[in-house]
């Protein structure tokens, strides 16, 4: 078998570039972008792009429960009609603008469990926060517990 080395590394390159491309893809579709209010928009430029969206209902009313990041890792939580229509900060200031490490929906299907980091890197405070959306129009937060990030 001849295989040259030219051969070899376009076809390592080839499998790149496939890699990232799936990887940077989200497995439910193209990409979602909301403004600084939660509206929809499609430009990325200056945009949060959505990593997390759930349904939710309340009193018979669907909502979208989301959480967008912008370029720099913050994030906003967005309540929004399906479809992202009327969309609005949710009302948790304590969450607004945060980096948030992980979010997680409890087993109630109104209730998640949210870790925020206060700060863009390593070695920051942590904060893990429970978000009850029974009444996602007044939502309620209690923090759980406060711990600095060892990694």
């Amino acid at each position: 078998m001849n295989i040259s080395l030219k051969s070899i590394g376009v076809a390592i390159h080839v499998l790149a570039v496939t890699t990232a491309t799936l990887f940077v893809t989200p497995s439910w579709g193209a990409e979602v972008y909301l403004n600084r209010q939660c509206q929809r928009v499609n430009d990325s430029r200056d945009a949060f792009r959505v990593d997390f969206r759930r349904n939710i209902q309340s009193s018979g009313q669907p909502y979208w429960f989301s959480l967008a990041r912008y370029m720099d890792g913050s994030a906003i939580f967005c309540l929004t009609q399906p479809n992202y229509a009327q969309g609005r900060l949710l009302a948790v200031k304590q969450l607004q603008n945060q980096f948030i490490r992980e979010i997680k929906q409890e087993s109630l299907d109104t209730a998640f469990l949210i870790t925020v980091a206060y700060g863009n890197g390593l070695r920051v405070p942590l904060a893990q926060f429970r978000l009850d959306l029974d009444n996602p129009t007044q939502p309620k937060l209690s923090k759980l517990r406060e711990w600095r990030d060892s990694r």
